[in-house]
């Protein structure tokens, strides 16, 4: 085929229905439904997103988003550390020739800053924007007379160029709340403030602060759903043309984890892309090894990736560049649609006691589904929950955080389990090729939870199987077979009275039975990988006896 004949080539249209009807043959008696899934936020997402979507979005949608950036570009907000005032400046000014846009500074009590030192932070500040908090020093921003850019912990009726309303979406986050929850969050905010000065103040003085997770579309979709509903926010004051406020962005630490840390940049060059896409004003990435202590390599590689994203995607010179996404465009309108609904229904409260009730009941329950979702593998976290590193070991001390982290509970358990293990053994009988993917499922469980499995040789005879057990000092086993392998074996080897617990791999309509005939579990598909850790915990620690444990 020639070029032209390739240019002139032509496909015919596929239909909805077309679609559906080859989509329903593939799925081998499932229902088209069932590609369908429930976010978080209970917000459906289909599998098949058209034109025919779009129908529903309003036409303001996009240009409200498009008009909230001056220009596509954003800027590089690295936050700079230091245990003096002078390291802090170093690595400043460091930083500020090496690609960051602003100075970046959380203000330590500690730090004491000298005439000489303001005013050389005074010179940068004349060439870049600020990100301040002077929540332990609020009188520091004295010395900083002419800085423009945002200032977290200052009095709002403070005189100075820079931004110091503060809307803190970040804080319903990192306890565990969803997308609209923060959103929300947002709006009530930004509402106690348009009660105490005005809503033409808050569009002069505030800007908003998001943590962005590694759920990409979602997160894309938070951004670009403030935007309108900041919009909606202000007709609803009276100020139907109120101007676009500044969005920053950090990395969620939520989904960061101290095991295999190095995951962690791609989480975080996953969080980043989709605050950009998003339309954040800055964007900060942490270090993909902030929870253990982060050096001047993690730093820069921190830094760079934004830089790359810039020099190597071009994203910098397109504003709102997921606009006209079918997919993205509902999520936004369905996020808007939600939080806006949420939002009139907390302003209905009377006292602010009441909206905090509402909201931490709210935040409770989705930090539970998230945490239930990765205990029973329905959310995968790479090297914690999935694909665990059985050499990974956590021997630094975990940095303390505001986020509540998806991989605590499994770092806590490898590090107990460390310290009290448990020699636990795969007993495998039947064909290879019919157990092995069972076994490799009960292995990877296992190592999930710090406990690395010996395999026993397969098809012991039970007093073999009892004599190994011995001389390999093992205290707990777990049968794998194909299903008429287990249901045929397990019942004599429980006649056995072997000398430690057994688990059986998988489930069966027998189990209640070969319970009360001495086993002592199962481990499965769907089931809690926390609940059965503290259970296996527990018998390590000598908590329960080794009779039904």
């Amino acid at each position: 085929m020639t070029i032209q004949e390739m240019k002139e080539t032509t496909f015919k249209e596929a239909t909805l229905t077309e679609w559906e009807q080859a989509a329903i043959k593939s799925l081998k008696g499932k229902s088209l439904e069932s590609l369908s899934t429930k976010t978080l936020e209970d917000i459906i997402l289909k599998p098949l997103y058209s034109l025919a979507d779009s129908k529903y979005i309003p036409e303001t949608q996009t240009s409200i988003i498009r008009q909230a950036k001056n220009n596509a570009n954003w800027l590089v907000s690295q936050p700079t550390t230091g245990t003096t005032s002078a390291e802090v400046l170093a690595e400043l000014k460091d930083s500020l020739a090496k690609g960051n846009d602003v100075i970046h500074y959380t203000v330590e009590e500690g730090h004491k800053w000298s005439a000489s030192q303001i005013e050389e932070l005074v010179t940068l500040a004349k060439e870049h924007p600020v990100y301040l908090n002077i929540t332990t020093n609020p009188s520091f921003l004295h010395s900083l007379p002419e800085i423009k850019g945002c200032v977290i912990g200052a009095d709002i009726n403070v005189n100075t160029e820079a931004r110091t309303y503060f809307l803190d979406g970040s804080s319903i986050h990192k306890a565990g709340g969803d997308a609209v929850s923060e959103l929300v969050s947002i709006l009530i905010q930004a509402d106690e403030l348009a009660a105490k000065t005005s809503i033409d103040q808050v569009a002069a003085k505030a800007f908003v602060q998001f943590s962005v997770d590694s759920n990409f579309f979602m997160e894309i979709a938070k951004i670009r759903a403030f935007r309108v509903l900041w919009q909606a926010f202000g007709e609803a004051h009276g100020n139907v043309e109120i101007s676009a406020i500044p969005v920053h962005a950090e990395t969620s630490l939520r989904s960061f984890s101290a095991l295999d840390s190095t995951v962690n940049i791609l989480r975080a060059g996953n969080s980043a892309l989709a605050a950009i896409l998003g339309g954040a004003n800055s964007v900060t990435t942490y270090p993909h090894d902030i929870l253990t202590g982060a050096n001047p390599t993690s730093t820069r590689i921190a830094r760079n990736m934004q830089l790359v994203l810039k020099e190597e995607t071009h994203i910098n010179r397109i504003v709102d560049v997921s606009g006209g996404s079918y997919y993205l465009e509902t999520l936004t309108k369905e996020l808007v649609e939600k939080a806006w609904a949420f939002f009139l229904e907390m302003i209905k409260e009377e006292t602010l006691q009441a909206r905090m009730i509402k909201f931490q009941n709210r935040v409770e329950d989705k930090w539970e589904q998230q945490i239930e979702a990765l205990s029973k593998r329905k959310k995968s976290l790479i090297g914690t929950n999935n694909y665990a590193n059985p050499e990974d070991v956590v021997d630094a001390e975990i940095m303390l955080t505001d986020y509540k982290r998806l991989a605590e509970p499994f770092e806590q358990l490898r590090k107990a389990f460390k310290v009290t293990p448990l020699n636990i053994a795969i007993i495998p009988y039947g064909v290879l090729k019919e157990y092995k993917a069972r076994m490799d499922f009960v292995s990877g469980y296992l190592i999930a939870l710090g406990i690395s499995p010996v395999v026993a040789p397969e098809n012991l005879k039970p007093i073999d199987l009892q004599q190994w057990i011995t001389e390999q000092k093992i205290d707990y086993i777990v049968f794998v077979g194909n299903d008429e392998q287990t249901a045929g074996l397990v019942p004599a080897l429980l006649n056995e009275r072997l000398t430690v617990p057994m688990d059986v791999a998988g489930k069966f309509d027998e189990y209640e039975d070969w319970l009360e005939a001495g086993l002592s579990g199962q481990i499965f598909a769907g089931q809690s990988l926390l609940e059965k850790g503290k259970e296996l915990l527990a018998l390590a620690q000598g908590e329960v006896s080794h009779d039904n444990a």
